[in-house]
């Protein structure tokens, strides 16, 4: 039914946002810090690269798997006709030789692309919304107790 990777990547999202309350910052400070962390943990839950749409640390894991491997490589090539007659040329000595400066054709090389996607459907938007109000709840009551009480009471007489 739900997929315990992207709850367990919420619920440690939430549990930083709150923990961040104990920061040693002013309490804006700690209510930007907070939402900018949940916001991140939230995109991580939600993130998924490479060309099937991955999990991040899946794909991680087979880009580590890849670079580990061993490789074959083939640098022996067969001499062609125009090889042959191009040692044959560069024998005869010419009488004033020009340096012409190699060329490279970068229009020839295509952009990468890397696929990334966020799993809406996947995860769903409930458990993103339901990670988003607790800590918006706990930041509210927190702010109660710290004075919020009284402007609340100025605001309402």
């Amino acid at each position: 039914m739900f997929n315990d990777r992207d709850l367990g990547i919420l619920g440690a999202g939430a549990l930083l946002a709150v923990l961040c309350l104990f920061l040693p910052f002013s309490f804006a400070g700690k209510v930007v810090v907070g939402f900018l962390v949940l916001v991140g943990f939230m995109a991580l839950a939600l993130l998924r690269l490479g060309p099937d749409r991955v999990p991040p640390e899946v794909w991680l894991a087979r880009r580590f798997r890849y670079s580990m491997q061993t490789r074959q490589y083939v640098n022996q090539q067969t001499a062609t006709r125009k090889t042959e007659s191009a040692q044959a040329f560069q024998t005869q000595k010419p009488e004033h030789s020009t340096y012409h400066a190699p060329s490279f054709n970068t229009n020839d090389t295509q952009p990468v692309m890397r696929p990334v996607d966020l799993a809406w459907n996947e995860v769903g938007v409930y458990p993103l919304l339901t990670a988003l109000l607790g800590v918006v709840g706990v930041y509210f009551a927190v702010w109660l107790g710290k004075g919020g009480a009284e402007e609340l009471s100025v605001w309402f007489r």
